[in-house]
Formats: C-alpha cells, structure tokens, sequence
C-alpha cells in the first residue's frame, strides 16, 4: 500500500479556491444527466461526441486545482471529475466545475491511472489498485495486484491491464476475477503505454525503446512486432472498430489497421506537436481525441479536419464519460478543463 503524503501545503491554495466560488465558466455551461444517459445542458441534450456533433464542441468549464497533473476521469452518470496530480486527488462537480472533495488516496499514480467502473473510481498507483466512492469520499476496496512496480495501465470494458517492472503484463478482468498473464520475452523493459482492443482480445504494448507489440489475450505467449519507432509512444489506443492510434513517428499521429490474418496494416497519418500524453476515440471511431504538447484537439480519422479545442496548456492526461459526451483534460500547469458539443 502507497503511503499517504501530508497534504497540508496542497490544501491551503486548493481550500483559497473554494473560497472564491466558482472556477471561469461560461453562462450556458450546467451540465445534468438525464435518466436515458444523455447530458441536457439547459434545454439542449448533448449527444456523443460523433461525426455530426463533433464541431460543436465547446469549453464548458475550467478550474486551476494546480500541482503537476497524473490522470483525470469523468463520470456523467455521478456527475463528477477526478483531478490527481502530484499533490493529490480531487473531485469536481462535472455541472459546475466546482471543487467537491478530496480523496485520500494513494499519493503516486500512474499516469493516466484513473478509471471509472461499476461506479466506482480506479486509482492505480505505482503499487496499488484502489477502489474509491466518489459520494462517499472513501476508499472501499483495494485489487492484489503483484508487488512489482506498476509502469502503466488501460481500462476497457471489464479488463484492467497493468504493465509491471518485471517484465510481465497482468490483465485482469474485474467482473470475473480472472487473470491472464504476457510474459514479454527478452529482459524487462518498462511499458510505455498500453491498449486493449474492446471488440477482441488484442492487447497492444509500446515500450520506452520505440517498439510497439500486441498480443492476443487468448495467446498470451505469442507476441506480434508492430512497428519501432526512433522515439518513444506516449500513448496508444484503439478504436470501437479496432483501429489502433499510436504516437512514435516524431510529429505523426499514426492509425493502424488489423486485417483478417491478424497482421497490423499502416492506414494513414495524422500531424500533431512534438508529443502526445493521451489518444481516444469518440464512440463511432470518426474522431481522435488529443492531448498533449499543443493543447486539446479533435483529429478527423478518414478527413483532414483538425478542431483546436486549447492551445495553452501541455496536456498530461484526457478522459471521456461514458455517455462518450463529455471530454476532460489535465495539464501540467494544474489547470482542468471540461469540453462537451453545444
């Protein structure tokens, strides 16, 4: 179990905040979910973010909590934002974007390391995998995991997977317990970033070296070489249609395609800034979202449109609900930010 840091100096400047009120908020921005799972802001009901609403995507809110920023995670369904950062983990009203409590939990997550599931938040750290009440503000539970050192982590659907020091990727798979485990083969490399594929069972793994390489679940130990890049993936992931996006080529946002043999095809590239923290897909697979050195944006994947969403901050981390409607991002200088179509 992580430890706990004093927390004092990050309360003092996080508490100023709830002094003053309400964080920089344009006018139309409450953000309510309905009972069918769409958001209504007012009296319009945000759809997903898809080929036909993806323009209208707008600020909706932004809130400075500071500290350098690790992960962030959005729930419409609870209606709530989780911001962590070197300083720790807060929550925030998705409506409002007003500070609404601080979890105690562990104090080094991993980048990217915060999930919503079954209702419950997924914090993992650097040792640990804990579960957290976003109503309750406490912990509930906490998943064994092996005590190697936690590199990275993907969550799709039901299956968790975690890419550990000692050179083995542990997934597992939260409704049923089950656990598959891919030994990589050669010496231990710390994992870069990691993807898993909801519509099969391919896994995808970039390593700090360029490489990047998937496996399917139900052959753990047969690995397939993807491609080596010259510089390391800050992220990669797939699409609902099996697409999987991968930032290597320096500049380049690249989209691959898995034929029927199973063999990775290069579909096309995409320009972005110098790197990228965080790839997602909008459900219908039409859009990229991107977070990174040149800010947030949106990249067409079958056009050329690109839809600048921010440009001041070096983003760390980004989300989505799961409605698919709502868009959250972290950056380095402690800002979060909310997007949604208008």
């Amino acid at each position: 179990m992580s430890t706990r840091r004093a927390r004092l100096a990050f309360l003092v400047p996080w508490l100023a905040t709830l002094a003053c009120g309400a964080p920089r908020t344009p006018a139309d921005a409450p953000v309510e979910v309905a009972a069918n799972g769409s958001a209504p802001v007012g009296r319009v009901s945000l759809q997903p973010i898809s080929a036909r609403t993806a323009e209208s995507v707008k600020l909706r809110w932004e809130a400075v909590p500071g500290g350098f920023a690790r992960a962030v995670a959005v729930t419409s369904s609870l209606g709530r934002v989780v911001y962590s950062s070197d300083r720790g983990s807060l929550l925030f009203d998705v409506r409002t974007g007003k500070a609404a409590g601080e979890l105690d939990a562990c104090d080094d997550v991993v980048r990217g390391g915060t999930f919503f599931y079954a209702g419950k938040l997924l914090v993992v750290c650097r040792d640990a995998v804990e579960f957290h009440s976003v109503t309750e503000l406490k912990q509930q539970d906490e998943l064994q995991v092996n005590e190697a050192p936690i590199t990275a982590a993907a969550l799709t659907g039901s299956r968790l997977a975690l890419a550990h020091r000692d050179g083995v990727i542990r997934v597992h798979d939260l409704a049923s317990s089950k656990l598959i485990e891919v030994v990589v083969p050669g010496p231990p490399i710390d994992v870069k970033s990691l993807a898993l594929d909801g519509a099969t069972d391919r896994l995808a793994v970039a390593w700090v070296q360029g490489s990047i390489w998937w496996w399917k679940l139900s052959e753990p130990a047969v690995f397939h070489d993807l491609v080596r890049n010259e510089n390391e993936s800050d992220s990669i992931a797939f699409a609902p249609d099996g697409t999987l996006a991968e930032e290597g080529r320096q500049g380049f946002t690249t989209l691959w395609r898995f034929g029927a043999s199973g063999a990775g095809d290069k579909r096309s590239e995409i320009q972005n800034g110098p790197w990228v923290k965080r790839f997602l897909f909008t459900r219908d697979s039409s859009w990229l979202v991107r977070g990174g050195s040149d800010g947030v944006d949106l990249a067409e994947v079958n056009g050329s449109r690109r839809l600048v969403l921010d440009t001041a901050g070096q983003v760390e981390d980004v989300a989505m609900d799961e409605s698919g409607a709502l868009i959250a991002s972290a950056d380095r200088a402690g800002r979060l930010m909310l997007f949604a179509p208008r």
